[in-house]
């Protein structure tokens, strides 16, 4: 029987234009710009396949970047190894242009919950996708 997959979704238009907001996203090792409470410890060189390691505290999280698409402004990314109570967590965030300076900005996971209920963790998800969506919106015209 396989395990049940959890699914967080944030999607919001904001005022910033795609391709920059584009940009900062694809940028992989440029992470900290729009989730400043993380630290970069180690880059991925924004490779296909590398890693890059954060830190928060003390806690220490590997990331792979699985993918940048820039015709559709979408990155997979997925978390190999963090002191989360989930697994098999795949990550994807998406620009849409609406024009006149505006963008939706869709970030989006599916996991595998490790011993905690849903409303232990989503809650936290979400607050990481709208703080990396609230500096997005901050980018200069």
């Amino acid at each position: 029987m396989s395990e049940k997959k959890t699914t967080v979704t944030v999607s919001r238009d904001i005022t910033a234009p795609a391709a920059a907001v584009w940009a900062a996203i694809k940028d992989f090792d440029g992470v900290t710009s729009i989730l400043p409470m993380f630290e970069l410890t180690a880059k991925s060189n924004n490779i296909i396949g590398g890693t890059r390691q954060l830190k928060q505290g003390e806690a220490v999280f590997t990331e792979r970047l699985v993918g940048n698409d820039d015709a559709t402004r979408t990155q997979l990314y997925s978390i190999v190894e963090a002191p989360v109570p989930f697994k098999d967590y795949l990550g994807a965030i998406s620009v849409k242009d609406l024009g006149n300076n505006r963008c939706n900005v869709l970030w989006t996971s599916t996991f595998i919950l490790d011993g905690v209920p849903e409303s232990a963790v989503i809650p936290m998800v979400e607050g990481i996708y709208n703080t990396g969506i609230d500096s997005l919106a901050k980018l200069p015209a």
